[in-house]
Parts: C-alpha cells; sequence; structure tokens
C-alpha cells in the first residue's frame, strides 16, 4: 500500500516526489523501516556528531530539529505533504515510521536544494532568470525542509512522539547533519556571488539564532 505526498516541482519541472512507499507493519524494529537509509542504523550522537547525556536523548534530538525561528506544529507538516486520501495509511503507521518518512522527505528537499545551487555558476556578472528561479527554488525546498524537521521537533513537545520512538526512528534513518551543511555552504557560495539575501538558518544543528516573527512557511507546489 501506498500514500501520496504532495508532488514538488524542481526548477525543471520535474516532481520531487510523486509518492511514499510505506511499509504498514507496527513493528517497531528498524529493519522494518521502508526507506533506505534503514539497511543499517547510527546511534543519534554519531548522527548529530555531539555527546549527548543518556538521560535526555529525546529531548536532545529533539531539540536539535527544533527551528527557533518557527512555530511549526506537527500537524502543519503532516498537512504539508500528506494528501487527504492517504490520511488513513499514514495513520496506520508507527509514530516511527513517521517520523522516518518526514526525515526522508526533508532530506529529499535538502540534496535537491543543494543540486539546484551547485549548478549555479558563480563567475557571472549577475543572475539571468533561469538561474534566478533556480535559486528561489532552493530556497523554498530548504524552507520545506527545515519546516518538515522543526514539526518532527513539535511532534516530541507535544507528546506525539515519545522518546524511544525518536531515538529509533533517527537510528533507523542514519540522520547526518552533512547534508544540512553542504546546502548551506552551497547556498552561501551562491549568495556571496552575486550579494543575494537570504534567511539564516534557524535550527540548532548549525547554529542558534533567535526567534525570528518573519518566519516563511511551508510551500508545496
Amino acid at each position: 500500500m501506498t500514500y501520496e505526498l504532495d508532488s514538488t516541482p524542481t526548477a525543471d519541472g520535474s516532481q520531487a516526489r510523486d509518492e511514499s512507499h510505506a511499509d504498514h507493519d507496527h513493528d517497531e524494529s528498524a529493519a522494518d523501516c521502508t526507506t533506505e537509509h534503514s539497511a543499517a542504523g547510527s546511534s543519534p550522537e554519531e548522527s548529530l556528531g555531539v555527546t549527548i547525556p543518556d538521560d535526555h536523548v529525546g529531548a536532545f534530538v529533539a531539540q536539535a530539529f527544533e527551528d527557533v525561528e518557527r512555530s511549526t506544529e506537527w500537524t502543519e507538516a503532516i498537512d504539508a505533504v500528506v494528501d487527504d486520501d492517504a490520511r488513513d495509511a499514514w495513520r496506520s503507521l508507527s509514530a516511527r515510521k513517521q517520523v522516518v518518512e518526514l526525515l526522508t522527505i526533508a532530506d529529499g528537499f535538502d540534496e535537491q536544494a543543494t543540486a539546484l545551487l551547485e549548478e549555479i555558476p558563480l563567475d557571472r556578472g549577475g543572475l539571468d532568470d533561469d538561474l534566478r528561479e533556480r535559486f528561489e527554488e532552493a530556497k523554498r525546498l530548504r524552507r520545506n525542509a527545515d519546516i518538515l524537521r522543526d514539526g518532527i521537533a513539535a511532534g516530541y513537545a507535544e507528546g506525539r512522539v515519545s522518546d524511544d520512538e525518536l531515538v529509533a526512528a533517527v537510528e533507523a534513518f542514519e540522520f547526518d547533519t552533512a547534508t544540512i551543511a553542504a546546502r548551506e555552504d552551497a547556498l552561501d557560495a551562491v549568495a556571496n556571488a552575486y550579494d543575494l539575501e537570504f534567511r539564516p538558518y534557524g535550527g540548532t544543528l548549525m547554529t542558534e539564532r533567535e526567534p525570528d516573527d518573519d518566519a516563511e512557511s511551508f510551500e508545496a507546489w
């Protein structure tokens, strides 16, 4: 069984993600995850690259996913990526598998954003309309990824995802901050080359910033 996700076109018009194939067995073992990241789990410390207190692993992971400039709710993240017709299938997933799916989608957004940014040459006198559209599309994908991870943090804070479920999801997915770092490096390179503005990253995975009342919203095209 599959559940449909909102399609998100890239700059060349292709869909970022048409559907997600989810295993609806509620077995909580990481081996049952359907994403390609679940073959070999890694610990939250390995994923986040920091030492985590044993008594507060779930809370620490949730805080790392939180974007201090946003106030995303768990339901907002779900509404952004799961079609109405797919809600029953989504609800049949365990909380751990739901988190893995959200991490998978966010990771896909990050990779697409990085790819678009790396396609922009840095030695032009300026950006033509096509290259500027690529930059804007990359920012939109980046924003969507950050909102989904912020939604996961909200799910933990709201009690929808337990400590064990969150930790198990991160281990199964093998979350790696290097993906976000590569995205931010590519964004910085383009923005600096052409004096472009962008909203600084607000998540604690990279840096900590003060809340911003003008935080942008998820855009699914």
